[in-house]
């Protein structure tokens, strides 16, 4: 699980032993999009802090894979179950239990919900431009030196642009291209009913998309390395052209989260990277991970389910 924090004028990474490393963009790295063959049943979370700034290069690999169309809103639905898993059928499904859930929701011992809030969602400003960026409230808690934090999540799906440098090969777009083609975007996005969002940290869009397998593509180098600066997994929305060039939306994979705290005047802001050491912070990104894994299972076995009906 790799966690992505706002620092300036560099990222950060937090990784599962929150070791903290400068990530510096380079802009000849040689990357490539290709399939993600590997199984998995865990869930990974980034924290997207000015996602609007992306600068590598890749060859694009295709997927020959199933065309079949999926809905996406916020985020990704995709599920694998491992093979090697006993196939047994059943002949009943049993929910599992789960973990605590997301702030708003109150659910019984037998996980019946029971209560829910209807303030979920805050904005929290970006301070280098004042724009607003609207979250789900994942998690509350307190940190071990007793300041008021959340984990949150954007309520409108993340976005970013590549643009196509060769016949297979996508660079990003710095910042000065990205204003001048925003407006194209807009309308790219607009052709799919999704609403561009000029919001804070990172663009947003609002509304669902379909995609098919063939649109989930991995980034990775030559040698099948991670590129610093760029999601490991990203889910193609739609392209366009404009002046000769091709462009591709994307929006990563991985659930973006952010760790924010209350200040003394009451206003949410971006942890410091310090607070991201805190075990309560810690613990909250874990029980998080561990609820959205157990729902994914629960939907997987209940798909399986429904199939041998």
């Amino acid at each position: 699980m790799a966690l992505f924090t706002l620092s300036s004028p560099a990222w950060h990474l937090k990784t599962t032993s929150f070791s903290s490393l400068s990530i510096s963009i380079n802009t000849q790295t040689s990357l490539s999009i290709k399939l993600n063959t590997n199984k998995t049943s865990s869930l990974h979370f980034s924290c997207c802090s000015a996602a609007k700034q992306q600068h590598s290069e890749s060859p694009v690999k295709k997927r020959t894979s199933s065309t079949t169309k999926k809905k996406r809103g916020s985020s990704k639905k995709v599920i694998d179950i491992d093979s090697d898993e006993d196939n047994e059928s059943s002949q009943s499904y049993h929910p599992a239990s789960l973990p605590n859930p997301p702030a708003g929701f109150v659910l019984d011992p037998n996980g019946k919900l029971v209560l829910v809030s209807s303030k979920r969602i805050v904005t929290i400003v970006d301070s280098t431009n004042n724009l607003p960026l609207e979250c789900v409230i994942r998690r509350v808690f307190r940190s071990s030196q007793g300041d008021d934090c959340m984990l949150l999540c954007p309520v409108d799906t993340p976005v970013q642009i590549l643009k196509s440098t060769n016949v297979d090969g996508w660079s990003a777009v710095n910042d000065e291209e990205v204003e001048a083609i925003l407006p194209a975007a807009a309308y790219a996005l607009a052709k799919i009913h999704m609403h561009l969002v000029y919001s804070g940290f990172c663009y947003t869009a609002r509304g669902g998309f379909c995609y098919s397998e063939e649109d989930v593509f991995e980034f990775g180098t030559d040698d099948g390395q991670d590129v610093d600066g760029l999601p490991t997994e990203g889910v193609k929305i739609t392209c366009f052209h404009q002046d000769g060039t091709n462009y591709m939306i994307y929006t990563p994979s991985d659930p973006l989260l952010f760790v924010a705290v209350k200040d003394n005047d009451g206003h949410l802001r971006i942890a410091d990277d310090d607070l991201l050491e805190d075990l309560a912070v810690v613990n909250a990104i874990d029980e998080e991970t561990e609820f959205n894994a157990l729902v994914e299972e629960e939907a997987a076995l209940l798909e399986s389910f429904l199939e041998e009906q």
